[in-house]
């Protein structure tokens, strides 16, 4: 039976920044929200928040999964196989499940066999996120304009939950997926990672200075950084297969510049660096 979201109960697993957001979403236009989280503090921050109309804890999350609708695991991706262990033998057949992570194909493995017979899982990551952490950081408005890939059609149930949320569905392949995410989430996390690195190691003998003369630019490019690194570290992981090329291939464009430098070559440096805008101008579908 096709069970509307104003009608549903959806169990939120996870109430961190990606979780907490879409419990603000969801509690205005489904029936019950509830959310799950280990963290008591995190639970109690949902339920004043509005997030969610209950909270429980690791230890009910068989109980809370038996009464939903749709589930949606919104953990780090470490930590889905095993919520979806404990509270995967309380989902009834009919119940959806999907979840937020930012890699597919080794987390479908993973949670697959895991997926009690007669629940339908369809395999998610919406492309919102932002350096704020936990139930803190949460907004409303953190899906809004942003595509939600899905690995397979979604039910009108799921449909509707995506289409309050602001955000615009794209089917895609789990492979295509991850291969294009190690370029456009997973790479840029990693360099600001290092830029971040390399410019705290020169800021040690002159801390003072050093934020003085901080400008937008640094900002911009280790804004991802401060972001929650069990994440981070998490999805890096999970994706090392396609991210390590990609990651090989950044660590040649830096020697090439590397390089140049050394040389003193004005003229060197100057068509790496026209080559590679030109480039990423074709890519983000602008005119040089």
């Amino acid at each position: 039976m096709f069970v509307k979201l104003r009608e549903a109960t959806v169990f939120i697993a996870g109430l961190g920044l990606m979780g907490g957001s879409l419990g603000l979403v969801t509690r205005g236009c489904a029936a019950e929200v509830i959310g799950m989280d280990p963290d008591p503090d995190a639970r109690a921050q949902a339920k004043r928040r509005g997030a969610v109309g209950e909270a429980v804890g690791l230890e009910e999350a068989i109980e809370a999964a038996s009464s939903c609708d749709l589930m949606v695991l919104a953990t780090p991706l470490g930590r889905m196989g095993e919520v979806l262990r404990l509270a995967g033998p309380g989902l009834r057949p009919g119940t959806v499940l999907t979840d937020l992570g930012s890699v597919k194909g080794p987390l479908i493995d993973e949670l697959n066999p895991l997926v009690p017979p007669g629940v339908l899982y369809v395999p998610g990551h919406p492309m919102a996120g932002s350096e704020e952490q936990g139930m803190e950081g949460a907004r409303e408005d953190l899906y809004r304009g942003a595509v939600w890939m899905l690995a397979s059609e979604p039910p009108g149930l799921l449909c509707e939950l995506i289409v309050e949320s602001g955000a615009e569905i794209r089917l895609m392949s789990p492979a295509e997926h991850d291969r294009i995410v190690a370029h456009t989430s997973h790479l840029p996390y990693l360099m600001a990672a290092a830029t971040a690195a390399a410019a705290c190691e020169g800021a040690r003998d002159d801390l003072e200075g050093f934020r003085a003369l901080v400008a937008g630019g640094f900002g911009d490019t280790t804004r991802v950084a401060a972001g929650s690194v069990p994440m981070g570290a998490d999805m890096c992981l999970y994706n090392a297969e396609e991210l390590l090329p990609v990651l090989q291939r950044a660590t040649g464009a830096l020697s090439d510049l590397v390089a140049a430098l050394r040389r003193r070559d004005r003229a060197g440096l100057g068509d790496h660096l026209c080559t590679i805008q030109q480039q990423l101008l074709r890519v983000r579908g602008e005119s040089a």
